[in-house]
């Protein structure tokens, strides 16, 4: 069993899964060491949402951290986040 907090745990998987589904559709240079820091910043940015009961604020912290990323990188550009759905983490992006 894990010592991190449910929230924290349900954060990351969410993140994981915003980063997964932006990169499969993004125009983007591979840049793997970024991963963990665009990760980071997505966790910081949804896990004040998390347990809420408001998806609209989990979707715009999430894609708000995209455009964070976007703009600090033009070569970066993805699709936004959706929907999140925060039982099982997935989430849909177009």
């Amino acid at each position: 069993m894990s010592d991190t907090p449910a929230p924290d745990r349900a954060a990351r998987v969410i993140a994981e899964n915003v980063y997964a589904a932006f990169c499969r559709q993004a125009t983007m240079p591979a840049r793997p060491l970024e991963e963990q820091t665009i990760l980071a910043r997505l966790v910081e940015a949804i896990r004040p949402h998390i347990g809420s009961g408001s998806p609209g604020a989990l979707i715009e912290a999430a894609n708000a951290a995209l455009s964070v990323w976007e703009q600090r990188d033009p070569d970066i550009r993805g699709p936004r986040v959706v929907s999140i759905n925060q039982i099982d983490g997935s989430v849909i992006v177009g």
